[in-house]
Formats: structure tokens, C-alpha cells, sequence
């Protein structure tokens, strides 16, 4: 009976460390829970079991650890977690040359400060000086800056 609450606790206690260094990192409380369970396994076979074996049980667990996490961060793991396409695209690329200092339009979204307004038709990312803006309000374009749209309120 012993020996399957020590192995029970080596297990769950690794399974909840991969568990943090996987699926939910930086939470924290996976990971504290799992390296409890390891201290509880090491624990409880040196005071059932004696010196050396409790020796064993930690030399084992604690080279079942490092090798399972070392197999994680070197196997495909992250490749299959991680995103793989980069998002080059700019909203207001290019587009901005039709407009100029002066221009009137309507915001089609609060602007706090950043949101999106709609010029002559077609709908840009607009900023403001810092001020809100309510949805629907007339603005102004007081400056382009590098496809940036700096609007003021009417």
C-alpha cells in the first residue's frame, strides 16, 4: 500500500509540472501543487521505508523529472502550440494618400483614443489627440503622420 501512494504522488506530481510548463504557464499553482506531490513522495518514502530506498525513490523522481521535461521542450510540442504564420499586414497602408488635412468624416467607433472612422466611404484607424470621442460624432483630419490619421472632434 505504501509504495502506490509514493508512486501515485511521483505521478500525479509530474503530471501537474507538465501540466504547468505546457498547457498553463505562469499560473503557478499547477506547478506548486506538482513539486508538493514530489516533496510528499520523497517524504514519505524515507520515513516508510528507510534511508536508502527513500534515496532511490528521490534520485528517481527527480531524474524522472528533468528527463520528462527535457523530452517537452525538444520534442514537436511547441511547434504544435505555437502560431506559425506572422501577421505582416497595416491597416491604413497605402490608403492614406487619398486623404488630406482637412478632411470631414464620421467616427464608426468610439475613439479612446485609437478607433476607426469612415472618410469619403471607406473606413480607416484614426487617432485622437488623446480625448474621447463618441460613435457617430463629426471629426476632422488635423494631421497625417506616416499612416496615421490624427482627427479632432467638430
Amino acid at each position: 500500500m505504501e509504495w502506490i501512494i509514493v508512486i501515485s504522488l511521483l505521478i500525479i506530481g509530474l503530471i501537474l509540472i507538465l501540466i504547468e510548463i505546457i498547457f498553463i504557464p505562469g499560473t503557478t499553482i499547477f506547478g506548486i501543487i506538482g513539486f508538493i506531490c514530489f516533496l510528499l513522495s520523497n517524504y514519505y518514502s524515507y520515513t516508510e521505508f528507510g534511508n536508502q530506498v527513500g534515496l532511490i525513490v528521490s534520485i528517481i523522481s527527480g531524474s524522472s523529472l528533468v528527463l520528462a521535461v527535457i523530452y517537452v521542450l525538444k520534442s514537436k510540442t511547441w511547434e504544435k502550440l505555437s502560431l506559425k504564420k506572422t501577421n505582416t499586414a497595416q491597416f491604413n497602408k497605402g490608403k492614406t494618400k487619398v486623404l488630406k488635412i482637412g478632411d470631414e468624416g464620421v467616427t464608426a467607433s468610439s475613439l479612446k483614443p485609437y478607433g476607426k472612422g469612415i472618410f469619403n466611404g471607406k473606413v480607416y484607424e484614426i487617432k485622437t489627440n488623446g480625448n474621447y470621442i463618441k460613435e457617430q460624432k463629426k471629426i476632422k483630419i488635423i494631421d497625417i503622420l506616416h499612416n496615421k490619421i490624427i482627427v479632432k472632434n467638430l
